[in-house]
């Protein structure tokens, strides 16, 4: 599919380019709106263009999809989806040549979004919309303490969470593996500045809801549950998954009767965080909630790699601090122990500082 070059108030760029936001940026463009990738370097951005400035998607989830999977033939490859017409810019070119964004995805692992979105900022004003996608909590109250003290020039933000699961190919820079057939829920944050939300905001908000993703929109009370049920499956599932080094349906196994008891255990002790924290949602945060919520993320997830175990496979840093990090900060401020949590954030840390060293931790 070819791209028009798009007016700059309809255009979409999109920060990020690992397996979450190629995938976005392609079903954006896809679905006829054009796509801007903003990538770490200029030498990124010729490597882009070189290879015909196409993203590929290929879409393994059809493997296992009831039907879709018997257009298949048996060892026959998945054919890559390719969408081209994207452009690319360097995110350290100078601000004042680029001009102003009028929507951003942000699809930047948490620990690196701060950073990433600091180099973007100048481009940003009260007429411009972010979508946040991100892994763990506490981002946008980041960007919120870092960048918009003052409630002047500040863009409307669009929290989203992604259940959809994808992988970088490997060896190929602008390919994401489309591996299991999820889905994606958002909702505006509550405004921060005093002027009413943008028109950028229904228009991106309008683009997502209208993708091939199962998108769902809801108000912010009940996305906030969702990203909390979340949190904890990510706390209790990629720490574990990471330091083991196993796919998450082992955590499920039926001889793991002593991995069911630490879930129950974790499950438990970030309810409690939960009940001090948002004693508001106690019900929907029990828990009994939680852990038939981990458990079944844990059962449809069976065959993923957790983003975690990735990261620690590939001596990357993790977005541990942004997951148990962020629990074990809750705790403390309300004054509630969290000894699991704790626990699993000093060894996912002390095993980043091997890698970081050159060492083999075991």
């Amino acid at each position: 599919m070819s791209a028009g070059t798009g007016s700059a108030t309809s255009r979409i760029h999109v920060l990020g380019a690992g397996a979450v936001g190629l995938l976005f940026a392609a079903h954006l463009r896809q679905a006829g709106h054009p796509i801007t990738l903003l990538l770490r370097s200029q030498s990124a951005v010729d490597r882009f263009e070189r290879q015909g400035s196409r993203i590929s998607v290929i879409n393994d989830w059809v493997r296992v999809h009831p039907s879709r999977r018997l257009l298949l033939q048996p060892g026959e490859d998945v054919t890559p989806c390719t969408i081209d017409g994207i452009q690319a810019e360097d995110i350290h070119t100078d601000n004042d040549q680029q001009g102003v964004i009028s929507k951003l995805v942000v699809a930047t692992k948490a620990q690196d979004t701060l950073q990433a979105f600091e180099r973007v900022r100048m481009r940003l004003g009260a007429q411009s919309t972010v979508v946040l996608l991100q892994n763990g909590m506490g981002v946008f109250e980041a960007i919120q303490r870092e960048f918009y003290t003052q409630p002047d020039n500040v863009p409307a933000f669009i929290v989203g969470t992604n259940a959809h699961g994808c992988l970088r190919a490997s060896g190929d820079e602008f390919v994401t593996r489309h591996t299991a057939m999820g889905s994606c829920t958002f909702a505006t944050r509550p405004a921060l500045a005093a002027c009413g939300a943008p028109d950028s905001a229904l228009e991106l908000m309008t683009a997502l809801a209208e993708l091939s993703l199962d998108v769902a929109v809801v108000n912010w009370s009940e996305l906030h549950v969702q990203l909390l049920l979340k949190l904890a499956a990510n706390a209790v599932i990629n720490p574990a998954t990471a330091l083991a080094g196993c796919h998450n349906g082992l955590m499920s196994s039926h001889d793991m009767s002593t991995m069911s008891g630490f879930m129950t255990l974790a499950c438990a002790e970030i309810a409690a965080i939960y009940a001090r924290a948002h004693p508001h949602l106690h019900e929907e945060l029990s828990a009994h909630a939680i852990e038939e919520y981990v458990t079944r993320i844990v059962q449809v997830t069976a065959q993923n790699r957790s983003s975690m175990l990735q990261d620690v496979a590939s001596g990357r840093p993790t977005e541990v601090d942004w997951i148990n990090g962020h629990l074990v900060r809750l705790a403390h401020q309300h004054g509630v122990s969290a000894p699991i949590n704790t626990a699993l954030l000093a060894l996912i840390k002390l095993r980043e500082a091997a890698f970081e060293e050159r060492l083999n931790p075991f």
